[in-house]
């Protein structure tokens, strides 16, 4: 594939790499999930945005925020996956909410920030909007987690038509073979699933 990427119709966007995701402490980590592709996606997200927002490509930033008393647990009677973990993730305000310390220093008066409560980044935030009032139809994917918010957004995102390029080196999971079926999933049904080099040669000179 002769990739290149048009910085006036792309954006970059980062899905909720925050401590509870990706960092020991946090909810996934004292839960006993296994971090060990989510710590090692942290430095190529790191290297993708930077060389985005060298280029004017927008960089977005999605949140997730979970609340203690939230009036939706009550509707499931199986239990949803915020009660499978040792405390309810992402609570507004907290450390475990925060975006990881390493990539903290990308965000700027440049980026965006998209507040979510669901898997998606499409549900009920303001994304689509800023999309169309950016004027880009072609993602580049990163974040966490494979198999659940970053899926169930590509999901969103191609049935609203855009052009997806998943960035593999860039996303992660806590379980390697969900990881790789997403990847297989994506690259036959939804987008292009490339590499962090392939995605920085496709990128223009600066």
């Amino acid at each position: 594939m002769n990739l290149q990427i048009d910085p006036q119709e792309t954006a970059v966007l980062v899905i909720d790499v925050q401590n509870a995701f990706c960092h020991p402490q946090g909810t996934l980590g004292i839960s006993g999930a296994d971090l060990s592709m989510l710590t090692a996606c942290i430095d190529p997200i790191y290297r993708l945005v930077e060389a985005c927002k060298a280029r004017g490509i927008p960089d977005i930033w999605t949140i997730q925020h979970h609340f203690v008393e939230d009036h939706t647990r009550a509707l499931h009677k199986i239990t949803p996956h915020t009660q499978k973990r040792a405390r309810i993730a992402c609570q507004p305000g907290t450390w475990d909410a925060e975006i990881v310390e390493e990539l903290k220093p990308l965000i700027d008066e440049r980026s965006h920030l998209i507040e979510k409560h669901k898997f998606s980044a499409f549900y009920g935030t303001r994304l689509e909007v800023l999309l169309r009032i950016l004027g880009r139809r072609t993602l580049l994917i990163a974040g966490t987690t494979t198999n659940a918010c970053v899926d169930t957004t590509v999901r969103e995102a191609y049935m609203r038509d855009y052009d997806l390029l998943i960035v593999s080196d860039c996303v992660a999971g806590v379980n390697r073979a969900w990881h790789e079926m997403a990847l297989a999933v994506w690259e036959r049904y939804v987008g292009a699933v490339i590499t962090l080099d392939e995605a920085l040669a496709a990128l223009p000179e600066k």
